[in-house]
């Protein structure tokens, strides 16, 4: 007999009385065996993959109960799995999400790295969006799917040192995560000791992938073979592109393993990752470099700067609205590069609002669309990019 949603979530209740720190919806040993044996098999046993409750409804069926790590913030399951096969077919795999609704159109991972969304006939969602079955056409091996473009810890790392070996910057560990990984900086010195600061942020909350790609354009266009080191030497910067390395590991959407999102722990600082990053913005400072501008880059539903509002007395004085300028100026479409939502709720515990209230200097989230096409995130990121050189350059 198959259980039903109500019946699964009261068995996780129970689960969750017991190990007190259980994974939301983490299976026993008997679901996970009845899922990782025969001859097609579902496993979530790599970096960035969740543990949900796994159950087989079929020699090629599975369902998984997809639960989001915190619906108070945002009640967006991610999910990511591995699908095994002695020899081609099809595999259907049921995502259920009780009461909490499908947001993320599911993703294949290609031969060469690459991936594809499944096509949209391929994925059935109900009514009331909170049902989605995948069926899947699966080679001999391993085929991986995931709400977006999986990328591991090891992934990440491996970008960090080639980054920093193609542009010279430095590397330094700043701190480790509460479960004692690494959290490192990049860092590139100013020409002068006085110079200001810019900081940038990135993975904050792991799986908003196109947030990552966005970062990863952004700081190639930046720092690349066509930057100008003249005005990027007037400047100490400060780069975090991967603050939440446990969040990776367990593929948590939002959350550090201490069960907060980092985002929600600026000002408090009550985390190891963002005290260490904290400690290293205060080092800066402490060497005589200035606050002047923080870039923390993330995912969401469309392409928006969320930034203060221009009124807002920082220093530079309404950057906001004029680096925005420079980027339309640039931008080759009738359709905005980037929506808008100017807003500043003194004392929110998001990096931005905390570097505005702190330093009186001006903090923008960077948010790439869920499915904004990976072409328009990397000439999005480009174009800011040249487009902050700009202002920079005038500014000086």
């Amino acid at each position: 007999m198959t259980a039903t949603p109500l019946l699964r979530l009261l068995m996780l209740g129970a689960v969750l009385t017991v190990t007190g720190c259980a994974t939301p919806g983490a299976p026993s040993a008997s679901e996970r065996a009845s899922c990782e044996t025969g001859a097609v098999r579902l496993t979530q046993d790599f970096s960035t993959a969740p543990d949900y409750a796994c159950e087989r409804t079929g020699d090629s069926a599975f369902e998984l109960v997809v639960i989001p790590e915190d619906p108070d913030i945002n009640p967006s399951p991610w999910y990511a799995f591995d699908l095994h096969a002695v020899r081609a077919g099809e595999a259907r795999v049921a995502l259920d999400y009780p009461e909490y609704r499908h947001r993320y159109q599911p993703r294949v991972e290609l031969e060469g790295g690459h991936w594809a969304a499944l096509p949209e006939d391929a994925v059935i969602v109900s009514e009331d969006r909170q049902r989605a079955t995948l069926t899947v056409d699966i080679a001999p091996g391993a085929t991986r799917i995931g709400a977006q473009e999986v990328i591991s810890l090891a992934d990440r790392a491996d970008w960090r040192a080639a980054f920093a070996e193609r542009t010279g910057m430095s590397r330094s560990v700043i701190g480790e995560s509460r479960q004692g990984r690494p959290i490192e900086a990049l860092s590139r010195p100013a020409a002068s000791p006085e110079a200001p600061l810019i900081i940038i942020l990135g993975g904050q909350h792991p799986p908003e992938v196109p947030g990552v790609l966005g970062l990863r354009a952004f700081l190639d266009a930046l720092f690349g073979p066509e930057a100008n080191p003249s005005v990027l030497d007037g400047y100490q910067w400060l780069i975090i592109p991967d603050l939440n390395p446990d969040g990776v590991e367990h593929g948590h959407w939002r959350h550090n393993t201490g069960g907060l999102d980092l985002n929600r722990d600026w000002g408090p600082f009550t985390q190891p990752e963002t005290a260490a990053a904290f400690a290293a913005i205060e080092a800066q400072i402490t060497d005589g470099h200035a606050p002047y501008l923080l870039l923390d880059f993330h995912a969401t539903r469309r392409d928006v700067l969320y930034t203060p509002p221009d009124a807002v007395a920082l220093t530079p004085f309404a950057f906001s609205e004029d680096w925005i300028a420079l980027i339309e100026a640039e931008w080759d479409s009738e359709t905005p590069a980037f929506d808008r939502s100017p807003s500043h709720n003194v004392g929110m515990p998001t990096s931005k609002t905390w570097f505005a209230d702190t330093y009186a200097a001006p903090g923008v989230t960077m948010e790439y669309g869920d499915n904004t096409d990976r072409d328009r995130i990397t000439n999005l990121s480009q174009t800011a990019a040249r487009a902050l050189v700009r202002y920079l350059e005038e500014a000086e």
